[in-house]
């Protein structure tokens, strides 16, 4: 029953709630309605002030813009009348400044004729006399240079000669050096090999209790040479080398350059470049190396 109460309680709220909805609605339309007509006369309102005043601004605009035209033609008009004064005795002036100017120019122009005249004359006296004298002085200068290249011919020839026995001595002892230390390296393997097979001897006795004969070690010496035929053939190996690297080097290529892509010391290829040049396959200048096309 207090269910049924609370429920017939709550139906009649919502239908008095419903009615004060209706009129809350009802009134707010009202005032929107209101709102909106009172906003269209203002609208109208302000739309009919604005027409005017823009009527009268353009009314106003007008009869500024007449007269500025109007005091702007005339100034125009003064300017130029002005301007045209201006320009006649502008005319006039620069015509007599033109008319005194070719004179001037005309005069400098007779001047500079009549003094160039001169100056070629005691130019071609000056040239003919400079002449004899670049003559005399490049023939003098020609006689010292061939006496100072014969005389540096000679000194490059005794330094080449010089320098070619000095490699030669030091490639003898290098060559000598380097025997030396072979024969010692050798001396000290024998010794090495002749303390091993002692070792092993005494090693093999006490294992199986019996001495073993001992073998007569038999001293070998080696001298190994390189053949002239293996030489000849390495000789023209570098030969063949270096002159291919030169003929791939049309621009020129120094010797310390071959020596050093080549993989050996550049004084080794002194005799080979130089037999080269007698062969004419190849030519120098300065330190450079070219190909003979």
């Amino acid at each position: 029953m207090r269910m049924n109460e609370e429920m017939e309680k709550l139906g009649k709220e919502i239908i008095g709630s419903y009615d004060v909805r209706v009129e809350s609605i009802k009134q707010l339309k009202k005032e929107t309605e209101e709102t909106l007509k009172n906003f269209q006369e203002v609208h109208q309102k302000m739309s009919l002030d604005q027409r005017e005043y823009l009527s009268k601004y353009k009314d106003n605009l007008e009869g500024e813009v007449k007269e500025t035209l109007k005091g702007f033609r005339l100034s125009l008009e003064k300017m130029g009348s002005d301007l045209r004064n201006d320009l006649a005795d502008g005319v006039e002036k620069r015509k007599e400044e033109v008319s005194k100017t070719l004179e001037d120019t005309q005069k400098m122009m007779n001047e500079v004729k009549n003094s160039r005249i001169q100056m070629s004359k005691e130019l071609r006296e000056n040239l003919t006399t400079d002449a004899e004298r670049r003559k005399e002085e490049v023939s003098k200068t020609l006689g010292d240079f061939k006496v100072s290249h014969l005389q540096m011919s000679k000194e490059l020839k005794e330094n080449l000669s010089k320098f070619n026995q000095e490699i030669k001595d030091e490639v003898s002892s290098m060559l000598s050096d380097f025997h030396s230390t072979q024969d010692k390296v050798r001396a000290e393997l024998q010794k090495a090999s002749l303390s091993w097979q002692q070792t092993a001897s005494i090693l093999q006795e006490k294992r199986s209790g019996v001495k073993p004969i001992p073998r007569v070690l038999e001293k070998k010496t080696v001298k190994e040479a390189l053949p002239k035929k293996a030489k000849i053939s390495e000789e023209l190996s570098d030969k063949k080398q270096a002159l291919r690297l030169i003929d791939g080097h049309p621009e020129g290529i120094k010797l310390t350059e071959i020596g050093a892509q080549l993989g050996k010391d550049w004084r080794w290829y002194i005799p080979i470049v130089k037999k080269l040049m007698e062969e004419n396959k190849i030519r120098k200048e300065e330190n450079l190396y070219y190909p003979v096309i």
